[in-house]
């Protein structure tokens, strides 16, 4: 099933990379910007998650990002700890359980539509060592962004639309953290 606006979303209970089992229901009461990303390696998910990091005191105080890749625990891992201590939770659904349960879209069109247009953002990746350089999941997933209320409401929903990098932009979710 699609995830909707005004949809309460079912308990997510995945692994984080040290892991332990999360449950989404543990954000009850704060603001969360759910993103179902790609695999482990994906320069351009690795790029937002940097992002998020170095500018994460620019959200609100009750405010959490919740990241779930499509990659084993301990490849996840390999590439999370790149990015240092990070001040939100980061999962494992290796068995794309919840990708499935969402409809989250794999388009090899998408993905090649990113590859044409988004190039340029691929050498920064690099250059910080976001390298696929073992593939383990779906290659070819449309990345998908949920902003849940602190009653556990979605808020909003988005759907990669463009490429498979397509995320809400920077500022729609420090927005919505305010």
């Amino acid at each position: 099933m699609k995830i909707s606006k005004g949809d309460k979303i079912d308990e997510i209970s995945l692994p984080k990379t040290d892991g332990t089992i999360f449950n989404l229901s543990e954000t009850r009461g704060k603001k969360v910007l759910l993103t179902f990303y790609r695999i482990a390696g994906c320069s351009f998910c690795n790029l937002r998650i940097n992002e998020f990091k170095r500018r994460f005191d620019e959200f609100g105080n009750n405010f959490t990002h919740v990241a779930i890749f499509h990659s084993p625990k301990n490849n996840l891992e390999n590439y999370m700890r790149k990015h240092g201590e990070l001040p939100f939770t980061v999962l494992a659904d290796e068995e794309f359980k919840y990708y499935k349960k969402y409809e989250i879209e794999r388009s090899l069109a998408k993905t090649i539509a990113a590859m044409l247009f988004k190039a340029h953002k691929i050498i920064p990746a690099i250059v910080k060592g976001y390298i696929p350089f073992s593939i383990k999941g779906y290659f070819d997933i449309a990345v998908t962004d949920i902003l849940i209320n602190e009653e556990g409401v979605v808020d909003q929903v988005y759907y990669a639309k463009k490429d498979i990098a397509d995320h809400f932009s920077f500022d729609k979710v420090k927005d919505f953290s305010l």
